[in-house]
């Protein structure tokens, strides 16, 4: 059931199943002309949660547009089928194309090619190719969209929304800022209880650094309604970014110091030796979507130190292997 936050603010719950996430938070701004926030994977079950919390609201299809923070699946799987003629996608024009790149099989080949020589085996990216819903729950067509730039404002409700461009969890994810209400919503920029996924990025040669760069365009920003994508928690946004700061800062240590310990080890070695809030046994028994998820944050907190000249990579036996630099 959709829950109102303010007088033409709703958050709708899409649920995510068999995904550490759980729910996505999909929010809708009421108005002559009207705006859903995220939409939740290509997937029935969030499908009909949609449907069915639009109805609720009694939304003009007719008369909503669509923004999404950032070309996750989980944000974007949905949008090209809820949209109607006349209306608008609206997305980051760093993000935008990158959307038809996940609905390509060869962008999936070229990235899980690259991961093999990090570390993972030809098994488990096979697995991942038919598995991966980030890959299998993403759009089917992309159609009715427009690109979006850093500090652009729309206007949806009466409300003036601008774009705050916050790459990091994704190169061109973007959040949204009503200076009147003070609202923000923070995508996957900022979450609570759970950190957001920094992976590593072809188009990045640093995600992670973006990442808190990122951290610190928001943390000013003056909020008393923080709106984030995943779970309800939420709470002061100047606090949550210092928390998230210091929690990748102690990451980036630890990603040091197991590689000064180790030297010669992989990106999928060291992610094995990274703790992670995720129940399992051991490394081997993690889950494989999210070994992939892990994996890729591993790599960025190592990208973080190779930009920075502490650590260095070097192809041996097939695979990158990291040491660090003297």
């Amino acid at each position: 059931m959709a829950e109102q936050l303010a007088r033409d603010l709703w958050r709708l719950e899409i649920p995510l199943e068999g995904s550490p996430l759980k729910t996505l938070n999909s929010y809708f701004i009421r108005g002559e002309r009207s705006l859903l926030i995220d939409t939740g994977f290509r997937w029935d079950s969030c499908r009909q949660a949609m449907e069915r919390q639009l109805a609720e609201l009694g939304a003009d299809r007719d008369r909503m547009d669509i923004f999404v923070t950032h070309l996750h699946s989980d944000h974007v799987g949905l949008a090209p089928e809820l949209i109607r003629p006349g209306c608008q996608i609206l997305i980051g024009e760093t993000d935008g194309p990158g959307v038809t790149d996940y609905m390509d099989d060869a962008c999936w080949r070229d990235l899980y090619a690259r991961y093999i020589l990090d570390g993972f085996s030809r098994e488990e990216t096979d697995r991942l190719q038919s598995g991966n819903p980030a890959q299998t729950a993403a759009p089917a067509a992309w159609r009715q969209y427009r690109y979006l730039r850093d500090g652009e404002v729309l206007s949806y409700g009466g409300h003036p929304l601008r774009c705050v461009l916050t790459p990091g969890h994704t190169p061109g994810h973007m959040c949204l800022y009503e200076p009147e209400a003070q609202w923000l919503f923070t995508g996957d920029h900022i979450l609570f209880h759970i950190s957001p996924n920094i992976c590593r990025w072809a188009s990045m040669p640093d995600a992670l650094g973006s990442y808190l760069e990122s951290l610190r365009t928001v943390r000013d920003l003056p909020v008393t309604l923080l709106l984030p994508a995943h779970r309800r928690e939420t709470g002061v946004l100047r606090d949550r970014a210092d928390e998230l700061t210091a929690h990748h800062l102690r990451r980036i240590e630890d990603a040091w110091q197991t590689v000064r310990e180790k030297p010669g080890l992989t990106g999928y070695d060291i992610a094995g030796q990274m703790r992670w809030r995720i129940r399992s046994r051991n490394w081997a028994d993690f889950p494989l979507e999210q070994k992939f998820f892990a994996v890729g944050e591993a790599l960025a907190h190592l990208d973080y130190l190779e930009v920075r000249g502490r650590v260095f990579r070097r192809k041996e036996r097939g695979n990158y292997r990291y040491f660090v630099r003297e």
